[in-house]
Protein backbone atom coordinates (compact mmCIF):
# COMPACT_ATOMS: atom_id res chain seq x y z
CA UNK A 1 0.00 0.00 0.00
CA UNK A 2 1.78 3.56 -1.34
CA UNK A 3 2.36 5.98 1.92
CA UNK A 4 -0.31 9.08 2.15
CA UNK A 5 0.61 12.05 1.89
CA UNK A 6 -1.34 15.69 3.13
CA UNK A 7 -0.51 19.24 2.63
CA UNK A 8 -1.64 22.13 4.84
CA UNK A 9 -1.11 26.02 3.24
CA UNK A 10 -0.90 28.92 5.27
CA UNK A 11 -0.67 32.25 3.92
CA UNK A 12 -0.99 34.49 0.42
CA UNK A 13 -1.14 32.89 -3.28
CA UNK A 14 2.60 32.42 -3.68
CA UNK A 15 2.19 29.79 -0.65
CA UNK A 16 -0.70 28.24 -2.16
CA UNK A 17 1.46 28.09 -5.40
CA UNK A 18 4.68 26.55 -3.66
CA UNK A 19 2.43 23.92 -2.11
CA UNK A 20 1.20 22.61 -5.47
CA UNK A 21 5.32 23.36 -6.32
CA UNK A 22 6.03 20.86 -3.43
CA UNK A 23 3.68 18.02 -4.21
CA UNK A 24 4.50 18.08 -7.96
CA UNK A 25 8.20 17.33 -7.16
CA UNK A 26 7.13 14.89 -4.40
CA UNK A 27 5.24 13.19 -7.20
CA UNK A 28 7.60 13.11 -9.41
CA UNK A 29 10.20 11.83 -6.71
CA UNK A 30 8.23 9.34 -4.66
CA UNK A 31 5.45 6.98 -4.19
CA UNK A 32 2.80 8.93 -2.63
CA UNK A 33 -0.74 9.07 -2.34
CA UNK A 34 -2.15 12.89 -1.97
CA UNK A 35 -4.79 13.06 1.04
CA UNK A 36 -6.80 15.72 2.53
CA UNK A 37 -5.41 16.97 5.52
CA UNK A 38 -8.64 16.65 7.40
CA UNK A 39 -7.46 12.69 6.33
CA UNK A 40 -5.15 10.02 8.08
CA UNK A 41 -1.94 10.60 6.20
CA UNK A 42 1.88 8.81 6.35
CA UNK A 43 3.41 12.52 5.94
CA UNK A 44 1.78 15.73 6.44
CA UNK A 45 3.58 19.01 4.60
CA UNK A 46 2.81 22.34 6.65
CA UNK A 47 3.79 25.15 4.28
CA UNK A 48 3.90 28.51 6.59
CA UNK A 49 3.30 32.25 6.78
CA UNK A 50 5.44 33.96 8.87
CA UNK A 51 4.20 38.05 7.37
CA UNK A 52 2.78 38.53 11.33
CA UNK A 53 3.32 37.28 14.99
CA UNK A 54 -0.34 35.66 13.82
CA UNK A 55 0.97 33.94 11.26
CA UNK A 56 3.79 31.99 13.43
CA UNK A 57 1.16 31.06 16.28
CA UNK A 58 -1.67 29.43 13.69
CA UNK A 59 1.38 27.39 11.79
CA UNK A 60 2.36 26.17 15.69
CA UNK A 61 -1.03 25.57 16.61
CA UNK A 62 -1.72 23.65 13.19
CA UNK A 63 1.44 21.39 14.08
CA UNK A 64 0.45 20.60 17.55
CA UNK A 65 -3.11 19.24 16.54
CA UNK A 66 -1.52 17.66 13.72
CA UNK A 67 0.92 16.18 16.24
CA UNK A 68 -1.58 15.34 18.40
CA UNK A 69 -4.46 13.49 16.06
CA UNK A 70 -2.00 11.56 14.48
CA UNK A 71 1.07 10.55 17.13
CA UNK A 72 2.28 8.20 13.78
CA UNK A 73 2.98 10.63 11.09
CA UNK A 74 5.60 12.72 10.07
CA UNK A 75 5.34 16.40 9.85
CA UNK A 76 7.70 18.67 7.30
CA UNK A 77 7.75 22.09 7.67
CA UNK A 78 8.33 24.26 5.26
CA UNK A 79 7.92 28.34 4.00
CA UNK A 80 8.67 31.69 5.34
CA UNK A 81 8.76 31.01 9.37
CA UNK A 82 10.86 28.19 8.76
CA UNK A 83 13.43 29.74 6.67
CA UNK A 84 13.26 32.54 9.39
CA UNK A 85 13.35 30.37 12.85
CA UNK A 86 14.11 26.67 12.05
CA UNK A 87 14.77 26.26 15.56
CA UNK A 88 11.83 27.27 17.10
CA UNK A 89 9.86 24.51 14.60
CA UNK A 90 12.31 21.87 14.76
CA UNK A 91 10.92 21.35 18.71
CA UNK A 92 7.54 20.93 18.13
CA UNK A 93 5.61 17.24 18.45
CA UNK A 94 6.03 15.18 15.28
CA UNK A 95 8.04 17.23 13.09
CA UNK A 96 10.70 15.23 11.02
CA UNK A 97 12.32 18.06 8.91
CA UNK A 98 12.63 21.85 8.44
CA UNK A 99 13.23 22.65 4.95
CA UNK A 100 14.21 26.01 3.43
CA UNK A 101 13.38 28.06 0.86
CA UNK A 102 16.75 27.76 -0.84
CA UNK A 103 16.56 23.77 0.11
CA UNK A 104 13.22 23.31 -1.79
CA UNK A 105 14.56 21.55 -4.82
CA UNK A 106 15.70 18.81 -2.10
CA UNK A 107 12.23 18.09 -0.65
CA UNK A 108 11.43 14.99 -2.65
CA UNK A 109 14.62 13.14 -1.68
CA UNK A 110 14.55 14.44 2.07
CA UNK A 111 10.73 13.49 2.43
CA UNK A 112 11.51 10.32 0.49
CA UNK A 113 13.86 9.29 3.08
CA UNK A 114 12.73 10.39 6.77
CA UNK A 115 14.01 8.55 9.45
CA UNK A 116 13.24 8.04 12.80
CA UNK A 117 15.76 10.16 15.22
CA UNK A 118 15.83 14.20 15.45
CA UNK A 119 14.49 16.30 13.07
CA UNK A 120 16.55 17.09 10.21
CA UNK A 121 17.21 20.83 10.13
CA UNK A 122 17.51 21.62 6.01
CA UNK A 123 18.10 25.31 5.84
CA UNK A 124 20.69 26.86 4.12
CA UNK A 125 21.15 30.71 3.95
CA UNK A 126 18.89 32.29 1.19
CA UNK A 127 21.73 34.14 -0.35
CA UNK A 128 22.48 31.15 -1.78
CA UNK A 129 19.08 31.04 -3.66
CA UNK A 130 20.45 32.46 -6.63
CA UNK A 131 17.50 31.14 -9.44
CA UNK A 132 14.33 31.21 -9.99
CA UNK A 133 13.51 27.44 -8.98
CA UNK A 134 11.22 26.13 -12.20
CA UNK A 135 8.67 23.20 -10.92
CA UNK A 136 6.53 22.40 -14.28
CA UNK A 137 3.09 22.27 -12.43
CA UNK A 138 0.46 21.13 -14.80
CA UNK A 139 -2.09 20.39 -12.47
CA UNK A 140 -3.20 21.98 -9.18
CA UNK A 141 -5.77 21.70 -6.28
CA UNK A 142 -7.81 24.16 -7.35
CA UNK A 143 -9.78 23.28 -9.92
CA UNK A 144 -10.98 26.40 -11.58
CA UNK A 145 -8.19 29.13 -11.14
CA UNK A 146 -4.51 28.19 -12.02
CA UNK A 147 -1.42 29.96 -10.24
CA UNK A 148 1.73 30.44 -12.27
CA UNK A 149 4.47 32.21 -9.86
CA UNK A 150 6.86 34.32 -12.08
CA UNK A 151 9.15 35.90 -9.92
CA UNK A 152 10.34 34.95 -6.29
CA UNK A 153 12.20 36.93 -3.66
CA UNK A 154 12.82 40.89 -3.15
CA UNK A 155 15.20 43.69 -3.55
CA UNK A 156 13.26 46.37 -1.53
CA UNK A 157 14.35 47.09 2.21
CA UNK A 158 10.78 47.78 3.57
CA UNK A 159 11.42 48.14 7.62
CA UNK A 160 8.76 46.08 8.41
CA UNK A 161 9.18 43.30 6.51
CA UNK A 162 11.38 40.27 6.70
CA UNK A 163 10.33 38.64 2.69
CA UNK A 164 14.31 39.49 1.71
CA UNK A 165 15.63 37.27 4.85
CA UNK A 166 12.97 34.43 3.91
CA UNK A 167 12.73 34.11 0.45
CA UNK A 168 16.36 36.00 -0.97
CA UNK A 169 16.71 38.34 -3.53
CA UNK A 170 14.30 39.01 -6.57
CA UNK A 171 14.49 35.83 -9.67
CA UNK A 172 12.31 35.70 -12.50
CA UNK A 173 11.24 33.02 -14.40
CA UNK A 174 12.15 32.76 -18.15
CA UNK A 175 9.07 33.77 -20.53
CA UNK A 176 9.29 30.80 -22.35
CA UNK A 177 8.93 28.76 -19.30
CA UNK A 178 5.83 30.98 -18.08
CA UNK A 179 3.95 30.55 -21.35
CA UNK A 180 4.67 27.04 -21.75
CA UNK A 181 2.76 26.15 -18.48
CA UNK A 182 -0.22 28.90 -19.18
CA UNK A 183 -0.82 26.78 -22.45
CA UNK A 184 -0.36 23.36 -20.53
CA UNK A 185 -2.63 24.88 -17.47
CA UNK A 186 -5.36 26.15 -20.00
CA UNK A 187 -5.75 22.96 -22.36
CA UNK A 188 -5.72 20.72 -18.85
CA UNK A 189 -9.29 23.17 -18.53
CA UNK A 190 -8.40 26.08 -15.92
CA UNK A 191 -10.45 28.85 -16.84
CA UNK A 192 -8.41 31.47 -14.86
CA UNK A 193 -4.68 32.16 -15.18
CA UNK A 194 -3.39 34.16 -11.67
CA UNK A 195 -0.01 35.54 -12.38
CA UNK A 196 1.53 36.06 -9.09
CA UNK A 197 4.93 36.41 -7.05
CA UNK A 198 6.48 38.53 -4.50
CA UNK A 199 7.69 41.36 -6.52
CA UNK A 200 6.28 40.91 -9.97
CA UNK A 201 6.68 44.55 -11.01
CA UNK A 202 10.41 43.60 -11.06
CA UNK A 203 10.01 40.81 -13.42
CA UNK A 204 12.84 40.79 -15.51
CA UNK A 205 15.20 42.79 -14.00
CA UNK A 206 17.74 40.20 -13.56
CA UNK A 207 16.87 38.20 -16.96
CA UNK A 208 19.78 39.50 -20.02
CA UNK A 209 17.22 42.02 -20.40
CA UNK A 210 17.34 43.75 -17.41
CA UNK A 211 14.82 45.58 -17.63
CA UNK A 212 11.01 45.16 -16.06
CA UNK A 213 9.10 43.05 -18.73
CA UNK A 214 5.52 42.24 -16.84
CA UNK A 215 3.92 44.39 -19.79
CA UNK A 216 4.63 42.27 -22.17
CA UNK A 217 4.78 38.86 -20.72
CA UNK A 218 1.00 39.58 -19.95
CA UNK A 219 0.67 40.78 -23.49
CA UNK A 220 1.78 37.36 -24.60
CA UNK A 221 -0.93 35.56 -21.90
CA UNK A 222 -3.62 37.51 -23.23
CA UNK A 223 -3.21 36.21 -27.18
CA UNK A 224 -3.24 32.87 -26.14
CA UNK A 225 -6.48 31.76 -27.18
CA UNK A 226 -7.25 29.03 -24.91
CA UNK A 227 -6.87 31.27 -21.51
CA UNK A 228 -10.63 32.77 -20.76
CA UNK A 229 -9.50 35.03 -17.87
CA UNK A 230 -6.16 36.51 -16.36
CA UNK A 231 -6.14 38.04 -13.41
CA UNK A 232 -3.04 39.67 -11.44
CA UNK A 233 -1.79 39.53 -7.82
CA UNK A 234 -0.42 41.97 -5.21
CA UNK A 235 1.96 44.50 -7.38
CA UNK A 236 3.38 47.44 -5.53
CA UNK A 237 2.13 50.95 -6.58
CA UNK A 238 5.97 52.14 -7.65
CA UNK A 239 6.03 49.16 -10.11
CA UNK A 240 2.11 50.05 -11.14
CA UNK A 241 2.62 51.84 -14.78
CA UNK A 242 0.23 53.05 -17.61
CA UNK A 243 1.21 50.25 -19.82
CA UNK A 244 -0.15 47.44 -17.26
CA UNK A 245 -3.41 49.81 -16.75
CA UNK A 246 -4.14 50.36 -20.63
CA UNK A 247 -4.03 46.36 -21.06
CA UNK A 248 -6.16 45.50 -18.15
CA UNK A 249 -9.03 48.55 -19.73
CA UNK A 250 -8.41 47.58 -23.30
CA UNK A 251 -8.37 43.38 -23.12
CA UNK A 252 -11.68 41.72 -21.99
CA UNK A 253 -9.95 38.61 -20.36
CA UNK A 254 -8.05 40.68 -18.11
CA UNK A 255 -9.92 40.95 -14.78
CA UNK A 256 -10.74 44.32 -13.62
CA UNK A 257 -8.86 43.78 -10.08
CA UNK A 258 -5.80 45.52 -8.78
CA UNK A 259 -4.08 44.26 -5.27
CA UNK A 260 -1.61 47.47 -4.15
CA UNK A 261 -0.06 48.06 -1.07
CA UNK A 262 -1.07 51.03 0.52
CA UNK A 263 0.30 50.59 3.92
CA UNK A 264 -0.17 54.17 5.11
CA UNK A 265 -1.67 57.74 3.91
CA UNK A 266 1.27 59.56 5.98
CA UNK A 267 4.21 60.44 4.00
CA UNK A 268 6.22 60.24 7.60
CA UNK A 269 4.99 56.75 7.98
CA UNK A 270 5.96 55.98 4.82
CA UNK A 271 9.57 57.38 5.23
CA UNK A 272 10.00 54.96 7.99
CA UNK A 273 8.95 52.44 6.45
CA UNK A 274 11.36 52.83 3.46
CA UNK A 275 8.07 52.92 1.12
CA UNK A 276 9.34 54.19 -2.59
CA UNK A 277 6.58 56.25 -3.43
CA UNK A 278 4.32 59.04 -1.28
CA UNK A 279 0.65 58.98 -0.13
CA UNK A 280 -0.04 61.47 -3.28
CA UNK A 281 1.58 59.24 -6.03
CA UNK A 282 -0.70 56.34 -4.39
CA UNK A 283 -3.82 58.35 -4.48
CA UNK A 284 -3.12 59.81 -8.09
CA UNK A 285 -2.73 56.15 -9.26
CA UNK A 286 -5.13 54.44 -7.55
CA UNK A 287 -7.43 57.44 -9.00
CA UNK A 288 -5.94 57.03 -12.77
CA UNK A 289 -7.03 53.54 -12.65
CA UNK A 290 -10.70 54.07 -11.29
CA UNK A 291 -11.65 56.52 -14.11
CA UNK A 292 -9.44 54.26 -16.95
CA UNK A 293 -10.90 51.35 -15.97
CA UNK A 294 -14.77 51.28 -14.32
CA UNK A 295 -16.10 49.33 -12.10
CA UNK A 296 -12.76 48.25 -11.28
CA UNK A 297 -11.93 46.18 -8.06
CA UNK A 298 -8.76 47.71 -6.00
CA UNK A 299 -8.21 46.08 -3.06
CA UNK A 300 -4.85 47.76 -0.42
CA UNK A 301 -2.42 46.60 2.20
CA UNK A 302 -2.39 48.75 4.97
CA UNK A 303 -0.77 48.41 8.40
CA UNK A 304 -1.76 49.98 11.73
CA UNK A 305 -0.13 50.75 14.64
CA UNK A 306 3.39 51.21 13.10
CA UNK A 307 5.93 52.50 15.43
CA UNK A 308 5.54 56.41 15.28
CA UNK A 309 2.27 56.96 13.59
CA UNK A 310 0.49 59.39 15.82
CA UNK A 311 -3.56 59.61 15.60
CA UNK A 312 -2.70 62.58 13.12
CA UNK A 313 -0.81 59.83 10.76
CA UNK A 314 -3.87 57.10 11.03
CA UNK A 315 -6.38 59.81 10.29
CA UNK A 316 -4.62 60.66 6.93
CA UNK A 317 -4.76 56.93 6.32
CA UNK A 318 -8.40 57.02 7.09
CA UNK A 319 -9.24 59.91 5.21
CA UNK A 320 -7.07 58.37 1.99
CA UNK A 321 -8.86 55.12 1.91
CA UNK A 322 -12.34 56.89 2.46
CA UNK A 323 -12.16 59.63 -0.36
CA UNK A 324 -10.43 56.68 -2.76
CA UNK A 325 -12.04 54.34 -5.27
CA UNK A 326 -10.41 51.52 -3.30
CA UNK A 327 -13.06 48.75 -2.73
CA UNK A 328 -12.19 46.61 0.01
CA UNK A 329 -8.80 46.50 2.79
CA UNK A 330 -6.44 43.78 4.19
CA UNK A 331 -5.90 45.89 7.65
CA UNK A 332 -3.13 44.57 9.66
CA UNK A 333 -1.94 45.42 13.36
CA UNK A 334 1.00 45.74 13.25
CA UNK A 335 3.53 43.44 15.29
CA UNK A 336 7.22 43.27 15.19
CA UNK A 337 9.15 40.82 12.84
CA UNK A 338 12.04 39.58 14.20
CA UNK A 339 15.29 40.61 12.28
CA UNK A 340 13.31 43.46 10.95
CA UNK A 341 15.20 46.89 11.30
CA UNK A 342 11.49 48.20 12.64
CA UNK A 343 11.55 45.84 15.75
CA UNK A 344 14.09 48.12 17.18
CA UNK A 345 12.46 51.35 16.37
CA UNK A 346 11.26 53.78 19.29
CA UNK A 347 7.76 55.03 19.15
CA UNK A 348 6.13 51.54 19.96
CA UNK A 349 2.20 52.18 19.38
CA UNK A 350 0.47 50.37 22.46
CA UNK A 351 -1.29 47.14 21.48
CA UNK A 352 -4.75 48.00 22.31
CA UNK A 353 -3.99 51.38 20.03
CA UNK A 354 -3.17 49.59 17.34
CA UNK A 355 -5.53 46.56 17.14
CA UNK A 356 -8.48 50.07 17.44
CA UNK A 357 -7.24 51.44 14.35
CA UNK A 358 -7.28 48.23 12.67
CA UNK A 359 -10.91 47.58 13.82
CA UNK A 360 -11.75 51.16 12.36
CA UNK A 361 -10.32 50.51 9.26
CA UNK A 362 -11.89 47.43 8.85
CA UNK A 363 -15.10 48.80 9.79
CA UNK A 364 -14.86 51.19 6.50
CA UNK A 365 -13.60 48.63 4.17
CA UNK A 366 -16.92 46.59 5.05
CA UNK A 367 -18.98 49.57 4.08
CA UNK A 368 -17.00 49.93 1.23
CA UNK A 369 -17.17 47.08 -0.01
CA UNK A 370 -21.08 46.86 0.60
CA UNK A 371 -21.40 49.99 -1.50
CA UNK A 372 -19.44 48.55 -4.58
CA UNK A 373 -21.41 45.32 -4.31
CA UNK A 374 -24.30 46.62 -4.27
CA UNK A 375 -23.72 48.38 -7.61
CA UNK A 376 -24.01 45.08 -8.86
CA UNK A 377 -27.57 44.34 -8.29
CA UNK A 378 -29.92 44.02 -11.05
CA UNK A 379 -26.73 43.54 -13.40
CA UNK A 380 -25.62 40.76 -15.48
CA UNK A 381 -22.18 40.03 -15.04
CA UNK A 382 -20.08 36.92 -16.17
CA UNK A 383 -19.04 34.71 -12.67
CA UNK A 384 -16.68 32.40 -12.79
CA UNK A 385 -18.20 29.19 -11.48
CA UNK A 386 -16.40 27.16 -8.91
CA UNK A 387 -17.95 24.35 -6.96
CA UNK A 388 -18.09 25.34 -3.03
CA UNK A 389 -19.54 23.75 0.32
CA UNK A 390 -20.84 25.32 3.00
CA UNK A 391 -22.15 23.92 6.00
CA UNK A 392 -21.89 20.39 4.33
CA UNK A 393 -24.28 20.89 1.63
CA UNK A 394 -22.55 21.44 -2.24
CA UNK A 395 -23.23 24.64 -3.49
CA UNK A 396 -22.65 26.79 -6.62
CA UNK A 397 -20.53 30.07 -7.01
CA UNK A 398 -17.88 31.84 -8.00
CA UNK A 399 -16.33 35.31 -8.76
CA UNK A 400 -16.93 38.48 -11.29
CA UNK A 401 -13.78 39.91 -13.34
CA UNK A 402 -13.77 42.75 -10.60
CA UNK A 403 -13.47 40.38 -7.28
CA UNK A 404 -16.91 39.88 -5.72
CA UNK A 405 -18.04 36.86 -4.37
CA UNK A 406 -21.64 35.62 -6.04
CA UNK A 407 -23.52 32.39 -4.75
CA UNK A 408 -26.28 30.79 -6.35
CA UNK A 409 -27.54 28.33 -4.20
CA UNK A 410 -27.01 24.52 -3.49
CA UNK A 411 -26.30 22.41 -6.40
CA UNK A 412 -23.39 21.47 -8.56
CA UNK A 413 -21.43 23.01 -11.06
CA UNK A 414 -18.36 22.93 -13.57
CA UNK A 415 -15.89 25.23 -13.51
CA UNK A 416 -16.75 27.70 -16.16
CA UNK A 417 -17.42 31.24 -16.92
CA UNK A 418 -21.60 31.76 -17.30
CA UNK A 419 -23.46 35.10 -17.59
CA UNK A 420 -25.13 35.71 -14.22
CA UNK A 421 -28.14 37.79 -12.75
CA UNK A 422 -27.05 39.02 -9.76
CA UNK A 423 -30.12 39.24 -7.18
CA UNK A 424 -29.10 40.33 -4.13
CA UNK A 425 -26.90 40.69 -1.81
CA UNK A 426 -26.38 38.95 1.67
CA UNK A 427 -24.03 39.27 4.69
CA UNK A 428 -21.96 36.46 2.45
CA UNK A 429 -21.88 38.71 -0.76
CA UNK A 430 -24.01 38.66 -3.91
CA UNK A 431 -26.67 36.18 -4.56
CA UNK A 432 -27.62 35.19 -8.18
CA UNK A 433 -29.28 32.70 -10.58
CA UNK A 434 -28.35 31.44 -14.39
CA UNK A 435 -29.12 33.88 -17.18
CA UNK A 436 -31.06 31.02 -18.37
CA UNK A 437 -33.04 30.45 -15.45
CA UNK A 438 -34.67 33.88 -16.41
CA UNK A 439 -35.02 33.90 -19.86
CA UNK A 440 -32.37 34.78 -22.38
CA UNK A 441 -32.82 38.61 -22.36
CA UNK A 442 -29.52 39.96 -21.88
CA UNK A 443 -28.00 36.68 -22.34
CA UNK A 444 -26.71 37.85 -26.27
CA UNK A 445 -25.21 40.67 -24.28
CA UNK A 446 -21.51 41.13 -25.54
CA UNK A 447 -18.69 40.53 -22.99
CA UNK A 448 -17.44 43.84 -22.95
CA UNK A 449 -21.25 44.99 -21.98
CA UNK A 450 -21.33 42.41 -19.04
CA UNK A 451 -17.80 43.41 -17.86
CA UNK A 452 -19.05 47.00 -17.78
CA UNK A 453 -22.23 46.38 -15.82
CA UNK A 454 -24.10 48.00 -18.34
CA UNK A 455 -26.90 44.50 -19.48
CA UNK A 456 -29.73 45.30 -16.98
CA UNK A 457 -31.45 41.51 -15.98
CA UNK A 458 -34.96 41.32 -17.54
CA UNK A 459 -37.60 42.10 -14.76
Amino acid sequence: MSRRIAYCTFGCRLNQYDTEAIRTLVNEGCDFETVSAREAADVYVVNTCSVTARADASARKAIRRIAADHPAARIVVTGCYAQRAPGELAVLPGVALVIGAADRSRVAELIDHLEDGPPLVAVSPIATAKSFLDVPITEMTEHSRAFVKVQEGCNESCTFCIVPQTRGVSRSRAPASVLDQVRQLADAGYVEVVLTGVHIGDYGLDLSERRRMLPELIESILEIEEVKRFRLSSIEPASLGDEVITLMAESPKFARHFHIPFQSGSDAILTRMKRRYRAGEFADLVTRIGERIPGCGIGADVICGFPGETDEDFLRTFEHVERLPITYLHAFTYSPRPGSEAEHFTGQVPPEIRKRRTRALKRLSAEKHHRFAQRHVGRIVDVLLEPARRGGAARIGGWTDNYLRVDLGEGEADARLEPIVITGLDDNGLTGVRVSARGQAGAEASADERRAGTTVAPS
